[in-house]
């Protein structure tokens, strides 16, 4: 069952990306904008939260456990942060594949933490994944500001990678419900924080103008982002974090595939580079299937 909410999460992310992309390039003066936005529109989730609870059987756990989720959510904000630097430097397929990193990192962290060992072909599967996701970016997108954008998901990619080990500790002491919650207020507090510096209230008012008309796309695009951390941290509470985050490298095929439909549906929706070199990329993302399925191996 894990696998399907980890297949079900690059989905999301894509979508995200490709929205996130768009902002960054029309809309937010400064890069740091989307983490602002990001937070404001979070705080619908805890406007459903009446509605939810009643369906739930809810039990609150120990308060590090809560303090540790918030601490996760601020990582997560963090993490995003940097990821939309990133945007402002490159384009949202090399992003996409740069996320790969966190799979990359993870087993070895798992390793130095939890002496935390997986069998080969998961191992392999996450080698194809990294690879083939990487080799799309490289016959598909101009590495303009490659070394600056490498960097900084370098930073994000760490980041990631200490949220998901210890949102792994979180779900084995926490019902989901509470986990993401708690971790979503501390999405919410930490991204919302920069608005106590003045400097950012003024850049923020100064946009307000470009920002207002384009509400219901931050809106469209924070429920895309809490569906994808939903499936994600669902994934990790049924299974292994190092195995969902090696799925997740699939972010990049699922971009090129939702840019393919959006070029189909329209010029302006999607990118015409994602029709450069069609037969390798529909090789790669076969690639990527094998790949997913040796990692869900034995599990």
């Amino acid at each position: 069952m894990w696998l399907l909410f980890a297949l079900m999460t690059p989905l999301f992310w894509a979508l995200v990306h490709i929205a996130d992309s768009h902002c960054v390039e029309e809309i937010f003066e400064k890069p740091w904008m989307g983490v602002i936005t990001s937070s404001l529109s979070s705080i619908l989730v805890f406007l459903l939260l009446p509605v939810i609870l009643p369906f739930v059987d809810v039990s609150l756990p120990e308060p590090y456990i809560l303090f540790l989720a918030f601490g996760v959510g601020a990582l997560i904000q963090i993490s995003q942060a940097f990821y939309f630097k990133a945007l402002s430097y490159t384009e949202a397929g090399i992003i996409a594949a740069y996320w790969n990193m966190t799979p990359a990192l993870l087993p070895i962290f798992s390793f130095i933490f939890f002496r935390e060992i997986l069998q080969l072909p998961q191992y392999v599967g996450i080698a194809v994944l990294i690879v083939t996701s990487v080799g799309m970016c490289v016959i598909d997108i101009n590495f303009h500001g490659r070394w600056t954008s490498f960097f900084l998901m370098g930073m994000a990619s760490f980041l990631q990678v200490i949220a998901l080990l210890l949102e792994d500790i979180i779900f084995q002491h926490a019902d989901f419900f509470v986990g993401f919650y708690a971790i979503t207020f501390g999405l919410i507090i930490t991204g919302s924080l920069p608005l106590l510096l003045p400097h950012v209230r003024k850049t923020f008012t100064k946009n307000a103008h470009r920002i207002k008309p384009a509400i219901i796309i931050f809106l469209t695009i924070e429920a895309l982002n809490l569906c994808a951390l939903a499936t994600s941290q669902k994934a990790i509470d049924l299974g292994n974090p190092s195995l969902v985050a090696a799925v997740e490298t699939s972010v990049p095929a699922y971009t090129f595939l939702m840019s393919l439909i959006f070029l189909a549906l329209s010029s302006k929706l999607g990118d015409t580079d994602t029709l450069k070199n069609l037969p390798l990329k529909f090789g790669l993302v076969g690639l990527m299937v094998i790949g997913v399925l040796l990692v869900s191996k034995t599990t």
